[in-house]
């Protein structure tokens, strides 16, 4: 499992002790991203602002378009960034450069972004509401921690950990609020878990050890952890679960080939490739798109799109690698692309052209 892997899990119903979680969270204001004030700055009307940043990545978009992920800024430091048509707002606290499976940013239909910050021996837990950033307490026992997802109730899933985050010595799935004390989601039997997901029923998805040792997705609905098995193979994550409990992830097939998959009704659906070895889905909307990427013959890693039964490869912009984080109900997506001298941009996909950020 990566040490990691049970990185980007997800989580879900647990929630069901996040009854009060719900009632603790107050929506933000789907404007509040052009009153974010002192790190903002604004574009010529009816263009798409530029992060300006020799290094960037997209991961999550909302319903309305509005996109957050991590940027370098003139400082040489990674931070939080939203993106609202002409509107782009960059924290002040400073965040970890890398990505998936060790890094994500989400925002929900509120504005509301979930991630992390940087603090001196590792990174904690963080959810940025109206530009104020506000620390999350991981498990008791924890020491560091990051979130996920985040739902429009303002649930928020991730981890507790020790450690370093790459390879942290314990792990934990786990349930955060601001209000409210953390909850442990527990395991498939094994030591460590973390939750990558959370849809609006607060079902929850992500990756857990069992007796053996492997680490596999799983599913927590109504208080119940189940295990989503594997393709064929001995480990499986879960990144993400739609409003209408479809999971995707990633899984070894038996041969030890890694694939993306879609699970529903009860059954884990192998997504296939681009021509190459292997694949990963990271997100789906409720019209069940999902998005990832996958190798294609010459060993590259493409975005793709998959929609109605066919993966469709979305481009590089040129470079020679691209990857897709996440997707909104509209059909828009975003992520992360590679040029050939190593430098990493952002991308938002609309309307079948890719354009860089």
């Amino acid at each position: 499992m990566k040490k990691k892997s049970l990185h980007l899990l997800i989580i879900s119903a647990a929630i069901l002790l996040t009854a009060s979680c719900k009632k603790n969270f107050e929506p933000v204001d789907p404007d509040a991203a052009s009153e974010f004030s002192d790190n903002s700055r604004k574009s010529s009307q009816n263009e798409l602002a530029s992060l300006e940043s020799n290094f960037s990545r997209g991961f999550g978009i909302n319903n309305s378009g509005t996109m957050t992920g991590s940027a370098r800024n003139t400082n040489g430091k990674s931070v939080a960034f939203l993106l609202k048509n002409n509107d782009l707002w960059f924290s002040a606290e400073e965040v970890s450069p890398n990505g998936l499976p060790e890094i994500r940013f989400s925002i929900n239909d509120p504005g509301d972004i979930a991630g992390h910050k940087i603090v001196p021996g590792g990174i904690i837990p963080v959810v940025w509401k109206n530009g104020q950033a506000y620390e999350l307490q991981p498990l008791p026992g924890q020491q560091y921690g990051e979130v996920y997802d985040i739902n429009n109730a303002g649930q928020m899933v991730g981890e507790s950990l020790n450690g370093n985050y790459v390879s942290p010595t314990t792990m934990r799935a786990t349930v955060f609020s601001l209000k409210g004390d953390p909850i442990d989601l527990g395991t498939l039997g094994g030591a460590k878990a973390s939750a990558a997901g959370i849809n609006e029923d607060g079902n929850i998805v992500g990756v857990a050890d069992n007796a053996s040792g492997q680490s596999h997705a799983f599913l927590y609905k109504e208080g119940v952890m189940q295990d989503l098995g594997t393709l064929g193979g001995t480990t499986s994550n879960a990144n993400a679960i739609n409003n209408n409990g479809e999971i995707v992830g990633r899984s070894l097939l038996a041969n030890g080939a890694i694939r993306a998959f879609l699970y529903k009704e009860g059954v884990m659906y192998d997504l296939g490739t681009l021509g190459g070895v292997a694949s990963v889905a990271f997100d789906i909307n409720d019209k069940g798109d999902v998005v990832g990427f996958a190798r294609v013959a010459n060993g590259q890693a493409h975005a793709f799109l998959y929609k109605d039964g066919l993966m469709y490869d979305l481009g590089t912009l040129g470079g020679i690698d691209s990857r897709a984080y996440g997707i909104n109900n509209r059909g828009d997506i975003i992520g992360q692309y590679t040029n050939a001298d190593g430098s990493v941009h952002g991308f938002i996909y609309r309307d079948g052209q890719m354009f860089p950020l």
